[in-house]
């Protein structure tokens, strides 16, 4: 089997899947300011710090994200009542709102997509895919 070719070809398909509104629509949730808003949902809130080291972006883009989602109401910051240097960030209900109503519209998308596979096909695809993610996690 010539695996550098299936590499090529699996680049193809996938610079073609961001073509897709759908496409796109997914990788915005693990992506930037939703996937800041997910992890904050998920964790209930975190330090800057962490949230840089979380989503592998500078601490410099991370202040500009969170002045950005701050404005826009979806979270707060307060400041650490063991230790004043620190600042936590919680979600509001604005961005408890808006990562629910994204990763909604998303999940229905794609559900959809699933369905056109079908069974077999839908459940195949989330089994290599999962397997795809061990490998490359452990490398």
């Amino acid at each position: 089997m010539e695996y550098r070719q299936l590499a090529v070809e699996l680049l193809k398909l996938r610079a073609e899947q961001f073509k897709s509104g759908l496409w796109r629509q997914a990788a915005k949730l693990a992506q930037g300011e939703l996937l800041a808003l997910y992890y904050l949902q998920s964790s209930g809130g975190a330090y800057p710090g962490r949230l840089s080291d979380e989503l592998s972006v500078s601490t410099a883009r991370i202040a500009a994200m969170l002045k950005d989602m701050e404005e826009k109401g979806w979270i707060e910051r307060q400041g650490d009542t063991l230790d004043n240097r620190h600042t936590l960030v919680t979600l509001t209900g604005a961005g408890l709102q808006e990562i629910s109503r994204k990763r909604e519209q998303t999940v229905e998308a794609l559900s959809g997509v699933l369905q056109a596979l079908g069974p077999e096909d839908a459940t195949e695809l989330i089994r290599l895919l999962k397997r795809m993610n061990e490998i490359c996690n452990d490398r």
